[in-house]
């Protein structure tokens, strides 16, 4: 079934050592778009968790935020970052000899940098977090993934309404379109009749140029397309999961065989009909784009 672009996803692992939670949204794009904000602890899955993301969605703009929280900060489980700190201290005290000033450097000034005190990173590393990260982010992208199934079965439903009505007009400029070329054919043999005396045309020149004529004026031919880009629409509607392309390209064949309907006739209830059938194609369309 088709899936909408448009979706959310929400997940959370706490153990005693960690917390993990993952919060995604997905929005309409023409291509698949990735936007990832990872603490800077798991900075090393950011692969993995893009790969994953590709695995299980295909198109679209995918923001994903996963928070961290590591429960053994309660420990004290601290570092101190000491190439931070000599950079900082050669700075401060380059900053005195410039500015020749004879204050000490003191704790409250290395304390206004930031990241001189760290947790502890060992826990990241291991296993336990990266089987969990992944599952953590599998979770949410389901959660997402079956949001976006549910709309994308919202909008086939009006999808399929929608087609109903353009067949419709379909069906009825099928219907005029049969006695159109009659007509036509009629109305040119009295107009030639009209001005020239009938002796003096040859009638089976005649015959053959109003032939061509109503050839011409025939829709029949662009109706019976239409209605296999119809069948072909429904067809992937109800069968593909990943089709917002497909259905776009069908759309335009749709819209292409409506403004040669267009072109060709002289009947003014067919040409409302087009009409309609352009305004249909047009709603379906917009429908479409938020589609994976």
């Amino acid at each position: 079934m088709p899936k909408s672009m448009t979706g959310y996803g929400r997940s959370e692992i706490k153990t005693g050592q960690f917390e993990l939670a993952t919060e995604c949204r997905s929005f309409n794009n023409r291509f698949l778009d990735i936007s990832l904000k990872l603490p800077r602890v798991l900075a090393d899955y950011e692969y993995e968790v893009k790969a994953r993301i590709k695995n299980m969605i295909e198109r679209g703009k995918v923001t994903m935020t996963i928070n961290f929280k590591d429960l053994s900060l309660t420990n004290g489980a601290f570092t101190i970052n000491g190439e931070r700190l000599g950079y900082y201290l050669k700075i401060l005290n380059g900053i005195k000899t410039q500015a020749g000033i004879n204050d000490r450097v003191t704790l409250d000034h290395l304390l206004s940098f930031k990241e001189l005190i760290e947790p502890e990173e060992s826990l990241i590393r291991n296993e336990q977090v990266g089987e969990a990260l992944l599952k953590n982010i599998e979770d949410a992208l389901n959660q997402l993934n079956a949001m976006r199934s549910e709309e994308g079965e919202n909008i086939a439903r009006e999808l399929k309404k929608q087609i109903s009505q353009l067949n419709q007009s379909v069906d009825s400029i099928y219907e005029k379109g049969q006695a159109v070329p009659r007509e036509e054919l009629n109305k040119l043999r009295n107009r030639i009749s009209s001005l020239l005396d009938v002796k003096d045309v040859n009638q089976a020149r005649l015959e053959q140029e109003l032939a061509l004529i109503a050839d011409r004026v025939d829709v029949t031919e662009e109706c019976l397309r239409i209605r296999s880009h119809i069948k072909l629409f429904l067809m992937e509607l109800n069968g593909s999961s990943s089709l917002g392309k497909k259905l776009t390209f069908i759309l335009q064949e749709m819209h292409r065989e409506a403004n040669t309907i267009g072109a060709k006739t002289t009947n003014v209830d067919i040409a409302h009909e087009v009409i309609k059938i352009k305004e249909e194609v047009e709603k379906v369309r917009e429908q479409v784009q938020n589609l994976e």
